[in-house]
């Protein structure tokens, strides 16, 4: 029983989520590293700031859960979840997300002021502007997710000792440029269930035309926007190398545009999800 409520908190966490964050953190720190030519890591402060953003997502990501437990019992993509399966109760989870959501403020503290304002400003986002304000109310809901998925990119590179600007306010410029893509293409694979909860995402709320040229519009965007990072480094190996990742995305969204079927949509979508982590360490690496 220990080990299955174990594995329930974890699901809890949006494990796939808090991967994709914490890869965030990891790429723009060493980045961050590389660029400021300060190659003496503190190991220590880069496990302060990975349990930060690591408690930081979790706890976002288990508040959502609990907030939105009254349509994941209706979508069939979320039905699995501890919540919906009464695993976990509803006090239970509250009581989980806030502790650590208030662990991850108090390691963010000790790492000073800008740290707590990225990751205030990260799960703040997450849970107000999009969980609570904007979801439920508007087709755009996913753009209110922006400041939030670009949190752990800002928080890591500016503990990895490089200035914030240009290069790290870029990066995560495009990590907020990718969000939209990655939810959108998602939800297109589930607009019924999107439909049925009355969720008002994009893809749900006009023709599947409309709801695919929007996606690849926002695919359009963010490879177009990749290319940004060419103007900060000397190498080929990022121009080539995202070209060729551009090349292959461009590829799957050219198929979703022929068949316009659920099944292109979900090919898109789990294209999108190592995209962003693959740019960044093509652009560290050009670093090397």
């Amino acid at each position: 029983m220990k080990v299955e409520l174990a594995y329930d908190y974890g699901v809890l966490l949006k494990p796939k989520v808090l991967l994709a964050m914490l890869g965030l953190y990891l790429t723009t720190f060493f980045t961050s590293s590389i660029v400021s030519g300060d190659f003496s890591v503190d190991y220590f402060q880069f496990f302060i700031g990975f349990m930060a953003v690591a408690l930081s997502v979790s706890g976002a990501n288990a508040l959502n859960c609990v907030y939105d437990h009254d349509i994941d019992t209706l979508m069939t993509r979320t039905s699995g979840r501890p919540l919906v399966r009464g695993t976990i109760s509803l006090p239970n989870a509250s009581l989980f997300s806030w502790v650590t959501l208030g662990l991850s403020a108090i390691l963010a503290v000790y790492l000073g002021v800008i740290p707590l304002m990225l990751l205030v400003e990260g799960a703040g986002s997450y849970l107000l502007l999009y969980t609570v304000i904007f979801k439920r109310k508007t087709s755009v809901n996913v753009l209110f997710t922006a400041p939030s998925v670009a949190a752990p990119a800002w928080f890591g590179w500016y503990l990895g000792g490089a200035p914030l600007y240009p290069v790290g306010l870029v990066m995560g410029a495009l990590v907020a440029i990718w969000g939209p893509l990655h939810l959108w293409s998602i939800a297109l694979a589930f607009t019924k269930d999107y439909e049925k909860v009355g969720i008002p995402m994009f893809p749900s709320m006009v023709s599947r035309k409309k709801a695919i040229s929007g996606v690849l519009s926002a695919q359009m965007l963010l490879i177009a926007s990749s290319y940004s990072l060419v103007l900060w480094t000397d190498s080929s190996l990022y121009l080539i190398g995202v070209t060729l990742l551009n090349m292959l995305m461009m590829g799957a969204g050219y198929k979703l545009y022929k068949s316009e079927s659920n099944r292109d949509g979900w090919v898109l979508f789990k294209m999108t999800s190592p995209y962003i982590l693959l740019v960044f360490l093509l652009f560290m690496f050009s670093y090397l």
